[in-house]
């Protein structure tokens, strides 16, 4: 898939898609894949690339968030690959969700789980961010069943 689509697709820009390469968060712009653009929009809404022309002099903080990062991209990415594969449909519902605190994350496939997490954060007075993976994900099989549907037509006619 072009680093054109996956900015298009995402709302990433393609600098921001660089500078996830760059640090690793994303394959290079020749070698990205359908997933990558949740994974490009998972990285964006934490602002994954905080850090990046920081690399010598990066604070506590920093390094957790980017530890944090790292960690919602490799459960995102285990989870799109997981819904992709044979009678995976189910992995990722639309309504499933990734929540972010500032030094964990966590997936919440029910409303009652994303309340209990939201609990958890009052609680400890922490902030946190709520990341709609599961709609994304829908959103990039529309599409994709979109473009399958269309090169379909175009080798018909």
């Amino acid at each position: 898939m072009s680093q054109r689509t996956v900015s298009e697709w995402s709302g990433v820009g393609a600098g921001t898609l660089k500078n996830l390469a760059r640090i690793g968060l994303l394959p290079d712009a020749n070698q990205l894949r359908p997933h990558d653009v949740v994974l490009a929009q998972v990285a964006a809404a934490l602002g994954a690339t905080r850090s990046t022309n920081r690399d010598s002099q990066q604070g506590e903080r920093t390094t957790t968030a980017f530890q944090r990062d790292w960690e919602a991209v490799r459960i995102v990415m285990e989870l799109v690959v997981a819904a992709s594969e044979a009678g995976g449909e189910d992995k990722i519902q639309p309504r499933t969700r990734l929540v972010a605190f500032p030094e964990s994350v966590a997936l919440a496939h029910h409303d009652f789980q994303l309340l209990a997490l939201s609990e958890e954060a009052l609680a400890q007075d922490l902030p946190y961010h709520v990341l709609p993976i599961g709609a994304w994900h829908a959103k990039l099989q529309q599409r994709l069943a979109n473009e399958f549907d269309e090169e379909a037509a175009e080798e018909a006619a």
